[in-house]
């Protein structure tokens, strides 16, 4: 093995092969074999690299492995800047954080002094800590801060044990995982078991199994539920009660009779996935329609 100490930023490097090159006037170093670059906060390696030593940067392919402070990337090839320690990465980038997130991406720019990444085209975000799995096609993340968003009709899945993942829709997610929070933002749909829900905005807390809703609509078979703002809360992953403020509902009982309520608060209690308890407070109203006369009015 050749081993190489250059003063370039005080990088020294190692290599089964180096030769150097002579391009329009510019030296270039080219590494191939086993190739590492290592200093006290950065180290690289890879199959093969050219070194540019007069524009600061290096470029990497073959089973790129860049590890420093904020975690470890890897992908196919990529190009980094010592000086500025910023690297444009692509072909199946994936960056495990020291915060437990894996982030797979088709590339990838990141800043490693500034802990920031942009990331870009088929994307998927694993939040193992929170059971969270994002998807998109345009992001970016702050690693310091543990936070970042998703673009590009993004999706978030929350995990659930022998049970299909909840699954949300939105136009744009807020994530900060730091804090086991997330944001939906614009044309919001969820979907739990067999309940969906339409709204413009919606807050969830990861750690308390909890939500929040701007303009809900709850749908569930012929079920309706409305209201100006919403909350839902899950326990042992499954639905505990979801209610509305200033709502309205249309809901139907297991005999066939339609039932239209309004009120400040309507609260719906679940148990066993299933409805069990409807609770309307401040100004009640409601209208009860038998199944007899239901038909009749068919």
């Amino acid at each position: 093995m050749i081993f190489l100490l250059l003063l370039f930023h005080l990088t020294p490097f190692s290599a089964d092969r180096v030769e150097i090159i002579k391009e329009d006037n510019e030296s270039i170093v080219h590494l191939v074999g086993n190739v590492v670059f290592e200093d006290t906060v950065t180290r690289i390696t890879c199959r093969e690299a050219h070194l540019y030593e007069s524009r600061n940067y290096v470029l990497l392919q073959g089973d790129v492995d860049i590890s420093d402070k904020n975690g470890v990337i890897q992908s196919s090839s990529a190009r980094y800047d010592f000086k500025e320690r910023k690297g444009y990465l692509s072909g199946g980038v994936s960056l495990e954080t020291k915060n437990d997130e894996l982030i797979h991406s088709d590339s990838l720019y990141y800043d490693g002094a500034a802990g920031l990444i942009e990331f870009f085209g088929e994307i998927k975000l694993e939040d193992r800590k929170n059971d969270l799995i994002g998807y998109g096609n345009r992001g970016a993340y702050d690693l310091k801060n543990d936070e970042g968003y998703l673009l590009g009709e993004p999706r978030l899945e929350i995990l659930r044990e022998e049970k299909e993942p909840i699954k949300i829709n939105a136009r744009e997610f807020r994530l900060d995982s730091g804090d086991n929070l997330f944001q939906g933002i614009d044309s919001v749909v969820t979907i739990i078991d067999s309940i969906t829900v339409y709204c413009d905005t919606m807050y969830y807390n990861l750690k308390e199994h909890s939500g929040r809703m701007v303009k809900p609509c709850v749908f569930e078979k012929k079920n309706e539920l409305y209201g100006e703002t919403g909350e839902f809360r899950m326990k042992s992953q499954k639905l505990d009660f979801f209610s509305v403020e200033n709502g309205w509902s249309k809901y139907y009982t297991e005999e066939g009779t339609k039932n239209v309520v309004e009120g400040e608060r309507i609260r719906i209690l679940f148990k066993e996935d299933r409805a069990s308890k409807i609770i309307v407070e401040g100004k009640p109203k409601g209208v009860l329609t038998l199944r007899a006369e239901e038909d009749a009015v068919d």
